[in-house]
């Protein structure tokens, strides 16, 4: 019990010493306050009497100690090994769930999380409002880096936020050729079954059709045969006749 205390009033101790220095705080000392400010709990039991929770009181505590709650959130520290909890503070405090990173062509951090496979950080942004169809500067969105990585889970988490499955990045190719390139032939499957029509797809513009056949193109061409070839949600005999 006596370590207990003192283990929280250490946090506390360097709760109120990181927000009490001279100048804002870089995006390490933000993370750190962070966590110090979650495991204090000073707030703890007051929230009955202001009628504030006490989440939203920690939000404007780290708020009002740093102008840097956005580039903290899309931190190389916090992009690689994500923290959920300082993560979900820094965006109460005001960080912005669709910052631009410093990784994969100025990606945005959905696309990021995406493409890492960090799932629980990939349903706390969609949480907050972050657009599910932010792309990089090469044009890939979220669902193209998840679909190309062959994380099944945060494509089926994507597109229940209705992400663009007919969205081409630069080099024309949709997240179902990034799949398919990369032989995730469950990505593959979910990808095909999917509603496209629901996506925006505009007639005439790309058809469902022209993305089967660029992915069978694409599996073929990597020797993916298992792509090509066998799929519950096609004809045995693959892609082709599927789009006759």
């Amino acid at each position: 019990l006596t370590l207990f205390f003192a283990c929280l009033l250490g946090h506390t101790l360097l709760a109120f010493w990181f927000s009490r220095q001279e100048g804002k705080l870089n995006r390490q000392q933000t993370i750190e306050l962070g966590h110090h400010i979650l495991k204090a709990h000073i707030f703890k039991g007051l929230s009955k009497k202001v009628g504030v929770s006490s989440s939203i009181l920690q939000g404007l505590w780290i708020s009002y100690s740093t102008e840097g709650l956005s580039m903290a959130l899309a931190s190389l520290r916090n992009l690689y090994t994500p923290n959920i909890k300082v993560s979900r503070l820094l965006i109460l405090g005001g960080a912005n769930v669709n910052y631009r990173t410093e990784v994969l062509n100025n990606a945005p951090i959905l696309c990021v999380q995406s493409h890492l496979g960090y799932t629980e950080m990939v349903a706390l942004l969609l949480e907050f409002g972050a657009n599910v169809d932010a792309a990089s500067e090469s044009g890939l969105t979220p669902l193209g880096y998840a679909a190309a990585a062959g994380f099944l889970s945060i494509v089926v988490l994507l597109c229940k936020k209705r992400a663009k499955v007919d969205h081409l990045d630069k080099n024309g190719q949709c997240a179902l050729v990034h799949a398919a390139l990369r032989g995730h032939l469950e990505v593959v499957k979910f990808l095909i079954q999917c509603d496209w029509t629901m996506a925006g797809q505009q007639q005439g513009v790309f058809k469902k059709s022209h993305a089967i056949q660029q992915a069978l193109i694409a599996a073929a061409s990597m020797g993916y045969t298992e792509v090509s070839l066998t799929s519950p949600s096609l004809p045995p005999w693959g892609f082709g006749e599927a789009i006759r």
